[in-house]
């Protein structure tokens, strides 16, 4: 297959490097030969070439941190829940150059590991599916009387358990299973004092038993002595940030040494204190009608209106958390917690990345955790920057989102594995649909 040459570009690795203008990407056979400055990187005489002068490109994203297969119609419901969206959620990833999502622990039926293990099987090889990863089902604590501290949507799939052996037990039944997750993942939420959450011992029964099995282990947690247990207990990664007080100096020092990685999930926070601006964003309004957009408006208002909680004050908590986390050298990674009440799958990484720079994370650094960060995290060495021997998952932009972070939704091309996504063609059949 000849090598095809994107020239003219303002080229943005993903790997915090400064941009390179007028530069050129040798792409064969799905795989990136060469990026560089057009100097350094000559297109032979003949040579098939797409000329990208006053576009800039950076990496596709990935997202290690969502719920795929519950959203629809604007509403986030187990009834919504089958292959079918799973997979219509994986184009609308790759619709807007998310190219890599992991799924965190909500898994029903076991249709999430199926549509993984068949794109790694080679049955399943769409470049419109983004790639998927999956933790399958997880762990939580029951709460008597009541429904528990899970997602609300998934509450009836997670494995409750209540004792450390329980757990180890659990956790050996996932791994051993036909289908093996990628990550354990584990709830210690008691959602404002309504449920039943476990104790550092159950933490750590999971999480030992998680590493015995060759597994990481992925807290999902908001209070910060709840954050404190599950890093001492040697959890690899927290699903959130800390709500107020936000992080102190002693949790920062315990990220730091067992260099345990903090996903962001900002956006999301957003949506308690009824922020909806962004649901006309003509970016969004590509893929979702406005009957559905005007749904999640409504849940928004209504919750915001709900809950007694200065949530502006929380949410600047979070900005202020971000910062230190990210000036102490904490390993940040962009999660979108996509898929979940108004974070519409796709356009919700975008709105993370905006929130991970607006709240003064630079522009460089928050591509950086968006693309080659989590990229790594999950094992993904061919994946996350424009470099060579990297796959060719490319993200065109009309515009530079080192000037404005928002400008990473102004797509003009969605490369996967050196292959354009016919973005119109998906874009009608979802407008048809």
């Amino acid at each position: 297959m000849p090598t095809t040459y994107y020239t003219g570009c303002r080229l943005i690795t993903g790997d915090g490097s400064a941009p390179l203008d007028d530069a050129v990407i040798a792409v064969r056979d799905g795989i990136i030969d060469a990026a560089g400055p057009a100097a350094d990187v000559p297109v032979p005489e003949g040579a098939t070439r797409v000329d990208l002068s006053g576009k800039t490109v950076m990496p596709t994203i990935v997202n290690p941190h969502g719920h795929i297969g519950y959203l629809k119609d604007g509403e986030t419901h187990p009834r919504n829940y089958s292959r079918e969206n799973v997979l219509d959620h994986l184009r609308r990833l790759t619709y807007y150059g998310v190219s890599v999502f992991q799924s965190l622990g909500t898994d029903r039926d076991g249709i999430e590991l199926a549509v993984r293990d068949a794109q790694r099987s080679g049955d399943l090889t769409d470049p419109e599916l983004a790639l998927l990863l999956s933790a399958g089902s997880g762990l939580v604590a029951p709460t008597a009387g009541s429904a528990n501290a899970g997602p609300f949507f998934a509450t009836d799939v997670l494995h409750e358990v209540t004792g450390p052996e329980q757990a180890r037990r659990t956790v050996r039944e996932l791994a051993a299973a036909e289908r093996k997750p990628d990550v354990i993942k584990f709830w210690v939420d008691d959602r404002w004092g309504q449920k039943a959450k476990f104790g550092p011992e159950i933490s750590a029964a999971i999480i030992a038993e998680a590493h015995a099995q060759g597994l990481r282990a992925i807290a999902h947690i908001f209070e910060l002595d709840d954050a404190k247990a599950v890093v001492r207990a040697g959890a690899d990664g927290i699903a959130h940030m800390v709500r107020e007080p936000g992080p102190d100096q002693e949790l920062i020092d315990l990220l730091v040494e067992h260099d345990v990685f903090v996903f962001t999930s900002m956006s999301i926070q957003k949506g308690f204190f009824g922020d909806t601006a962004w649901l006309d964003d003509p970016a969004l309004a590509e893929t979702v009608p406005p009957a559905h957009r005007a749904a999640v408006r409504a849940q928004v208002e209504a919750f915001a209106a709900s809950v007694d909680t200065d949530w502006q004050k929380a949410y600047e908590v979070l900005e202020s958390g971000l910062c230190r986390l990210v000036e102490s050298g904490v390993r940040v990674l962009l999660s979108a917690d996509s898929g979940v009440g108004s974070q519409f799958l796709g356009f919700a990484e975008h709105l993370e990345l905006e929130a991970m720079v607006r709240a003064g994370m630079p522009a460089p650094a928050a591509i950086r955790a968006a693309t080659l960060l989590p990229a790594q995290l999950l094992g993904l060495a061919d994946r996350g920057s424009i470099t060579p021997g990297k796959r060719a998952d490319m993200l065109v932009l009309d515009a530079d989102p080192l000037d404005d972070i928002a400008h990473t939704r102004r797509i003009s091309q969605v490369i996967i594995g050196g292959v354009p996504i016919d973005r119109p063609a998906l874009r009608a059949a979802w407008e048809e649909g």
